[in-house]
């Protein structure tokens, strides 16, 4: 498969694309400035040029990542994981990447970026955040970005949705995309549709009440700096 980070119009500037994504690849991911990246002097004015060409946009990026992950998702199971990270800070504020990634559910393998989204946040939101409609809300995102995985995942044998508990919203779940499965952190005690239930029908007292299934052990593989360690077992239920 090409190694690109798309097309841009013009074939010099696809070499470039190419270029950046090797030294990504190559770098690991740690430390991402352009000095470091670049490798030389030479590498370093190359990959300025490229980032600066007002041709080159984060849409055309976005488009080449996902028709990537649409091709590897074929037939698969894929894990459509997606979580919101700090670019920059400012007080309640400041500047946040939402992305989602594809997995094969089977056996780990990273199938690439599903979709990305840039937010700006501002403080002093969310005494009015109740009166909005869910388009309007930042939390929309977690519904776009399922909407995005049963777009570009269409040829997966299945599709699960993996998000944590900032995601559990009614309108997630009512409006969830026909063919993509939610595995979500609770975060809300909700009622549950059988009202026989002895404890009112609530989820954590109906989770609480359920037998131990059987337990896991994962290994954790050591970040920088640190050494291997082993998680305990949790239950499964």
């Amino acid at each position: 498969m090409e190694m690109t980070l798309g097309r841009f119009g013009d074939c010099r500037l696809e070499k470039g694309g190419g270029f950046l994504l090797s030294r990504l690849v190559a770098v690991g991911g740690r430390a991402l400035r352009v000095r470091r990246l670049g490798g030389t002097r030479a590498g370093e004015i190359r990959l300025t040029r490229f980032l600066r060409n007002e041709a080159v946009t984060i849409e055309e990026m976005l488009m080449k990542a996902e028709q990537r992950t649409s091709l590897r998702s074929q037939g698969r199971h894929v894990l459509a994981i997606q979580d919101t990270t700090v670019l920059r800070s400012e007080g309640g504020g400041g500047d946040y990447l939402h992305a989602m990634i594809g997995l094969d559910a089977e056996d780990g393998t990273i199938l690439g970026l599903i979709d990305a989204q840039f937010l700006s946040r501002q403080s002093g939101r969310k005494a009015t955040r109740r009166a909005k409609a869910i388009e309007s809300k930042e939390s929309f995102r977690w519904l776009q970005a399922a909407d995005q995985a049963a777009s570009v995942c269409a040829g997966a044998q299945r599709i699960t949705v993996v998000a944590d508990r900032e995601s559990d919203i009614f309108e997630a779940f009512a409006l969830r995309p026909d063919g993509v499965d939610l595995l979500i952190r609770a975060a809300q005690d909700r009622s549950l549709k059988d009202d026989s239930l002895e404890d009112g029908g609530l989820l954590f007292a109906a989770v609480d009440a359920m037998a131990e299934a059987g337990r896991a052990e994962i290994d954790l593989p050591a970040g920088p700096g640190r050494s291997t360690a082993n998680a305990p077992g949790w239950p499964m239920r």
